[in-house]
């Protein structure tokens, strides 16, 4: 169905019938579309997504254009999420260490949470960030993840706490292997070791063991630096 042939159908059922409202239509579909696309991928079909809405799929049409462009405002909505929840962390009033910690801290609690990000970054690197690469959007949303880290970061460089040979790029993406891994790896885990790593106690006990870890790499500045 085109937009313009899905946008007047939509037309005539709002003014024929109840008004709806447009912003919780849409966020319904949305909602829908980040968990149909996480659990079955690009196999997942509008008909289904808007189903579950409680939406005609008329509506998905209309407000996304298509299956391509549903599931590429589903995959940025997944990372606004995710770059949401790193920006609540306010790494200005927290000294150095207490930021840090506060930023991994946000991502445990995030993977866990929201576990459709995960699956949402499995399928794009199928596909070989095929996706990804037509927003544009994702670059602007993850910004945050680097910048709020890089304040902390340097922070800690001007007060002798941190080592100066690490790049805010290089620790996030060292926090990120460390918190998503478990998440995206559990089913394998748990398939082989019999270990849940989703288990409440399991991921305090790794989250810790990741702050601890990233926390003693930046404090040995000297002795990096000397070797």
């Amino acid at each position: 169905m085109s937009q313009a042939r899905a946008r007047k159908a939509v037309e005539v059922m709002t003014t024929a019938g109840k008004p709806r409202n447009a912003d919780a239509t849409r966020a319904k579909i949305l909602e829908a579309a980040i968990s149909e696309f996480a659990a079955r991928g690009l196999e997942a079909r509008i008909e289904d997504i808007a189903d579950i809405a409680n939406a005609n799929r008329r509506m998905a049409y209309y407000y996304f254009g298509s299956k391509e462009g549903l599931y590429l405002a589903a995959l940025e909505e997944a990372y606004l999420q995710l770059a949401q929840a790193e920006e609540s962390v306010d790494v200005d009033a927290l000294s150095p260490t207490e930021a840090v910690a506060a930023l991994i801290s946000a991502k445990f609690d995030h993977f866990i949470a929201y576990p459709q990000y995960i699956e949402f970054v499995k399928i794009e690197n199928v596909y070989r960030a095929r996706h990804m690469k037509e927003s544009q959007r994702i670059a602007e949303l993850c910004d945050p993840l680097i910048t709020n880290l890089e304040r902390a970061l340097k922070r800690g460089q001007a007060t002798g706490e941190f080592r100066h040979d690490v790049t805010a790029f290089e620790l996030s993406m060292m926090i990120a292997s460390l918190a998503f891994f478990p998440v995206s790896n559990q089913h394998t885990v748990f398939a082989i070791f019999g270990t849940d790593l989703t288990e409440p106690a399991t991921v305090e006990r790794r989250r810790k063991m990741t702050i601890d870890m990233v926390l003693l790499y930046l404090a040995q500045k000297q002795a990096r630096q000397s070797d």
